[in-house]
C-alpha cells in the first residue's frame, strides 16, 4: 500500500499576470490538501473512490476511457498520461490495476476552502503512482505529467498551482510560453512535449522566513478562475508593473524584511484592484483588506470570492477575530515541505 499527502497551495502574489509566459508569481503550499492511498487491485480491475464524488471509477490500467468530462476527468487524463510515457520510454512494464481511495481536506464544514484542488489531484495522482510502481521519474518530469494532465481538460492555465503543490514549500514560478515549442499536431495528452525543454519556464524554491506565519481568510465564496481570465485584458504596462514588484517581493522574502513586504504586497494589491472589474473586489474580501491595518496581506488567486490573506511577523489574535466576526474564517496555516527529486 502507498499512502501520500499532497498539499494544498494560496497565491501570495502574481497572480493574473501570470497567465502570460514569461511573467512571475509567488505561491506558497500548504500542509491542508488531499491523502491518497493506492492498493494493488484484489481482482482484475482498477477502481477509484472519492470522499468528494458519488460514483466510484472502475476501469483497466492501460486501457482508460478517452472522456474526460465527468467528475473523474482530472484522474482520467493523469493515469492515461503517464501510462503513456511509462510504456513509451520502457520505464516499467504495463501498470498494474489498482484501487484509489482520494480523501479531500480542501473543504470546510462551510463550504470550499480555495486551494486548489482540481490541481492537488493530478500532481498527488502522478505523486502517488511514481512512488506505488517505483518509477523514480524526476520532479520536473512529474510536474510536467501533471501540467499537461490539467491542461488537457481544463484547457488554460498558468501551471503554477501544479509546480508548486509538485515542489512544496513557497516558490517563484515563471511560466511557460508554449508557443515557442517545435510545431506539433497534438492534444495536451501528447507525452513527446514532457521530454522538450519548455521556454521561459523557471520555478526557484524560497525559503521562508521562520517567523513570518500566513494567516488565511476564506470567504467560502467560490470563484470561477477560468471565467474571471476570459473577461480580462491585461495592459502591457500591468503586465511589467506586476514583473517589477513581484521581483522585488522575492527579495524582500530573501532578505526577510517585512516592513517592504507590506509595502509591495499593498502595491500589488492595489494594480490588481485598478486593473480588474468592479466584482474582483468583493464585499467580504474588501472588509478582508480594510482590516489589515499595518500587517502585510492582500488577496489571494482570482479574486471573485475565495481567499485573502495577511502574513504575520507576530501572533495577532486581533485580526483573527476582526475577520472572524465579519464572517471570514480565518486559521493561521502551515506550509509543506519543499521536495527534492
Amino acid at each position: 500500500m502507498t499512502k501520500i499527502n499532497v498539499p494544498g497551495k494560496l497565491f501570495l502574489a502574481g497572480e493574473y499576470a501570470i497567465t502570460h509566459p514569461g511573467n512571475t508569481a509567488i505561491i506558497a503550499t500548504t500542509t491542508t490538501g488531499l491523502t491518497i492511498e493506492i492498493h494493488d487491485a484484489q481482482k482484475n480491475v482498477s477502481v477509484a473512490k472519492s470522499n468528494t464524488i458519488t460514483k466510484y471509477w472502475q476501469f483497466q490500467m492501460g486501457a482508460t476511457e478517452d472522456q474526460y468530462t465527468d467528475d473523474w476527468r482530472y484522474v482520467r487524463a493523469a493515469i492515461k498520461l503517464l501510462d503513456d510515457y511509462v510504456l513509451s520510454h520502457k520505464i516499467s512494464s504495463q501498470l498494474s490495476n489498482v484501487t484509489i481511495n482520494i480523501l479531500s481536506h480542501l473543504n470546510s464544514p462551510s463550504g470550499k476552502i480555495g486551494l486548489g484542488s482540481s490541481a492537488a489531484v493530478v500532481v498527488g495522482i502522478i505523486e502517488a503512482f511514481n512512488v506505488h510502481f517505483q518509477l523514480h521519474l524526476s520532479i520536473l518530469t512529474r510536474f510536467k505529467l501533471a501540467s499537461l494532465a490539467h491542461l488537457h481538460v481544463q484547457k488554460n492555465g498558468s501551471l503554477g498551482d501544479i509546480a508548486a503543490i509538485t515542489y512544496g514549500g513557497i516558490i517563484a514560478y515563471q511560466s511557460p510560453d508554449f508557443s515557442l515549442l517545435p510545431h506539433i499536431e497534438y492534444q495536451w495528452l501528447n507525452q513527446e512535449i514532457v521530454d522538450m525543454p519548455w521556454p521561459s519556464l523557471s520555478i526557484t524554491p524560497l525559503k521562508w522566513p521562520a517567523n513570518w506565519q500566513i494567516l488565511l481568510g476564506a470567504t467560502h465564496e467560490s470563484a470561477d478562475t477560468k471565467v474571471a481570465i476570459s473577461h480580462t485584458q491585461l495592459s502591457p504596462q500591468f503586465l511589467s508593473e506586476s514583473q517589477q514588484i513581484v521581483k522585488a517581493l522575492v527579495n524582500t522574502i530573501i532578505n526577510v524584511n517585512y516592513q517592504e513586504l507590506t509595502i509591495k504586497l499593498r502595491d500589488n494589491q492595489t494594480l490588481l484592484t485598478n486593473q480588474l472589474p468592479s466584482g474582483y473586489l468583493t464585499p467580504k474580501l474588501a472588509l478582508l483588506l480594510a482590516k489589515l491595518g499595518d500587517i502585510a496581506g492582500k488577496i489571494s488567486g482570482a479574486g471573485f470570492g475565495d481567499n485573502g490573506f495577511a502574513i504575520l511577523d507576530r501572533r495577532s489574535d486581533v485580526l483573527i477575530n476582526i475577520w472572524k466576526s465579519y464572517g471570514i474564517d480565518a486559521q493561521i496555516i502551515n506550509i509543506s515541505p519543499q521536495k527534492g527529486g
